[in-house]
């Protein structure tokens, strides 16, 4: 009896004993752990890359005056908004608990409106200018002068409170507003009219996608994803794009049979429209990768992903 007592006291203390033991996470967990911790916005990066890469390179083939020409650029962005919000209107409607659609559609219209139309009006200013100044400047020269919008992208996270000042972030972002002022003056072709379109669509850009963080972190309850998201901006980023269109551009006046070639038959038409649709699909993959960046991330993952998509558009132009 006294050995079985002691062989019993004996498990039971190694038994305590490994439970006190450090628990050792498998490699598999560490992966995991990892993934989440530093790698989960590198799909979503990708896909902004490669989506904003394509994008401008169809937008320079398209409204550049050495290539299409097309002689109403924000009538075409309104189209391809218009069919961002036909898009992210029927699919959040066909599965509202997935992609929030309910979320949406309990939203009162004072809180729509407080969105939409800031968030709205910014972006179509900034997408109306940076397309502009495409038909002056080259893609290269383009690239270079927007890539300073993660200088904005910190100013006005530190102007919302998103993220505190501090002398590090300060500090890159002068180091890359340098770098934008020795691109300007060392360009060849340097037109002044499209590098002032192409820096205000900058400014603007930066601060869209903090004001947009700021009021979507700001709804209770928040939006689910993306396509949720773009269904409550791409309305009102449409409307304020076909305004400035009718204001600047009088597509009526541009696009009728006897003013080119890009309605003079129903073949050319055609192309026209696919052309348009094709820069549309290019534009909701690329407006979902960054809703999502937005959603999920802060500040200074966007300020490092916009400078790395910076330099792959100017590899692609």
């Amino acid at each position: 009896m006294v050995v079985s007592s002691a062989k019993e006291g004996n498990g039971q203390e190694l038994e305590t004993a490994l439970l006190d033991l450090p628990h050792q996470p498998s490699p598999t967990m560490n992966v995991a752990s990892l993934y989440k911790r530093h790698c989960v916005y590198l799909p979503a990066m990708l896909g902004w890359f490669v989506c904003s890469a394509s994008l401008s390179a169809y937008n320079k083939v398209i409204f550049g005056q050495d290539h299409g020409a097309f002689p109403c650029p924000l009538f075409l962005t309104s189209v391809h908004f218009l069919v961002q919000w036909i898009f992210s209107y029927l699919v959040s409607s066909a599965c509202p608990g997935y992609f929030g659609g309910d979320g949406v559609s309990s939203m009162s219209w004072k809180t729509y409106m407080g969105v939409t139309i800031p968030c709205g009006f910014v972006t179509a200013v900034d997408v109306g200018l940076s397309n502009l100044s495409l038909v002056r400047i080259s893609i290269t020269f383009f690239t270079m002068v927007k890539s300073s919008s993660p200088i904005w992208v910190l100013a006005s996270a530190f102007f919302f409170g998103i993220e505190k000042v501090s002398c590090n972030l300060i500090t890159v972002g002068v180091l890359i507003m340098l770098g934008e002022l020795l691109t300007a003056f060392g360009e060849v072709e340097f037109d002044a009219v499209g590098f002032v379109m192409v820096l205000v669509a900058a400014m603007l850009s930066g601060i869209r996608w903090t004001l947009v963080q700021f009021k979507l972190h700001k709804l209770d309850p928040p939006l689910k994803g993306s396509v949720a998201t773009m269904r409550v901006l791409s309305s009102s980023m449409f409307v304020f794009m076909i305004l400035l269109s009718c204001t600047i551009e009088q597509p009526w006046a541009k696009l009728g049979p006897s003013k080119g070639d890009f309605f003079s038959t129903f073949d050319n038409g055609m192309k026209t429209i696919s052309l348009g649709l094709t820069g549309a699909c290019i534009a909701i993959a690329m407006i979902l990768c960054e809703f999502w960046l937005i959603l999920k991330s802060n500040a200074i993952v966007l300020m490092i992903g916009g400078v790395l998509k910076e330099m792959i558009t100017i590899l692609v132009g």
